[in-house]
């Protein structure tokens, strides 16, 4: 007849095959690093298992106490690293393999390793640390909030491991041999609880991944890394409706001069090259907050959100003499790779594309005027009307 901690053991076993294949699954379809972990993760638990389950045929300790849980916490500690690299942190494998060392080592030499009762102790304590350093890993993550949830979750196994460790160790006055058997059967249902939830939350987690990554496949520029026209538009709206109160934003279109030149004279390659050093300086002289575009085949456009025009203007140089720094470092004969340069900045709503028509005709002044230079257009009194009405109000440049 199959006792209770027994068929238990059979679902964990279960859940615990079904989320690592699964995971190779997805480990193969889209090689991502951490599912290859996780699968390996739960692999190690259904070893750890079938080990342990030769305790209700053999005597065979060594096995079915040692082995086994030297695999269970090895495969903690292995999903523990599948978390660090879901998370883009480098994963130390010797510090992976710790804590079932960690257990082997107890087991070997100790004495007190013949002791039921401080055997749950060690368990419970390795397990809570590793759940403790797979919640930091999850709560410390820039991920979907679906993360958190699952640092949640190795919360609470952190806090049952951890009350289970104090219970075993008599905290709570002395056990009777009723008592340990329940507490037997209570860490393999918390164990089996656990399982299905973290397989179903490293799912969700790698899905969410999948589909940011297809959104900032679609909203970047293949070529320089930055947004690109729509995405852009989708980022900039919101912070141009905030532009009341005291805020102010400042719109920023840049084009490179002579780029149809370099590209003829130099090739495509070069010029591909050309934009990417140029995205590259705008990113060292822009923060994380302002939003980057291209914009067209050599157009940018920066967004700088709470920049008055003495800083904006400051930027925007520093931009511009740093490109004409990193050109001067090519034998481009006598055409000059430098970039023009529009700005304006606002303190009330305003419609971006109308913002756009004013800028992009202080850029064009811009090259009117000579070239690599920064133009500035003045906010108009009131909002700008979008291209094809009659009534735009006219550009007027600062001086």
């Amino acid at each position: 007849m199959v006792s209770n901690i027994q068929l238990i053991l059979l679902l964990a076993m279960g859940t615990c095959l079904i989320a690592g294949v699964a995971m190779l699954a997805e480990w193969r379809s889209f090689r991502e690093p951490a599912a290859g972990w996780w699968a390996i993760g739960f692999m190690l638990s259904v070893v750890g298992l079938v080990v342990f389950q030769v305790r209700y045929g053999y005597s065979l300790d060594v096995l079915s106490i040692g082995v086994s849980n030297s695999l269970i916490l090895g495969s903690y500690s292995v999903i523990c690293a599948g978390l660090a690299v879901f998370c883009g942190r480098t994963v130390n494998l010797p510090a992976v393999f710790l804590p079932s060392f960690a257990w082997i080592i107890f087991w070997s030499l100790s004495p007190s390793s013949s002791n039921f009762d401080t055997r749950v102790i060690v368990v419970s304590v390795i397990t809570a640390m590793i759940s403790a350093l797979s919640a930091w890993y999850c709560f410390a993550c820039k991920s979907h909030w679906w993360l958190k949830v699952l640092g949640w979750v190795m919360v609470m196994r952190m806090i049952v491991s951890a009350a289970r460790a104090f219970w075993s160790g008599g905290l709570f006055g002395p056990l009777l041999g009723s008592e340990r058997a329940v507490g037997f059967e209570m860490i393999f249902i918390e164990g089996l609880w656990t399982s299905v939830l973290v397989s179903y939350l490293m799912f969700t987690n790698l899905r969410q991944k999948r589909e940011s990554s297809l959104i900032k496949l679609a909203e970047t520029d293949f070529l320089t890394g930055a947004d690109n026209r729509r995405s852009f538009q989708i980022k900039a709206e919101p912070v141009l409706a905030q532009t009341h109160g005291g805020r102010t934003a400042s719109l920023v279109t840049l084009d490179l001069d002579n780029f149809k030149q370099i590209n003829d004279s130099r090739g495509h390659a070069f010029g591909d090259e050309v934009l990417q050093r140029f995205a590259s300086i705008v990113r060292r002289h822009i923060g994380p907050q302002n939003i980057f575009a291209r914009t067209g085949g050599e157009e940018f456009a920066i967004l700088l959100p709470d920049q008055d025009a003495a800083r904006s203007t400051q930027i925007a140089e520093k931009i511009r003499s740093s490109f004409e720094r990193e050109m001067d470092g090519f034998d481009l004969g006598t055409i000059a790779a430098t970039v023009s340069v529009g700005i304006i900045t606002v303190s009330r709503i305003h419609a971006l594309d109308a913002l756009m028509l004013l800028v992009d005709e202080a850029l064009y002044q811009a090259k009117t005027n000579g070239r690599n230079r920064v133009e500035r257009a003045i906010e108009p009194a009131e909002t700008p009307v979008p291209e094809g009405e009659t009534d735009r109000p006219r550009l007027q440049l600062s001086t």
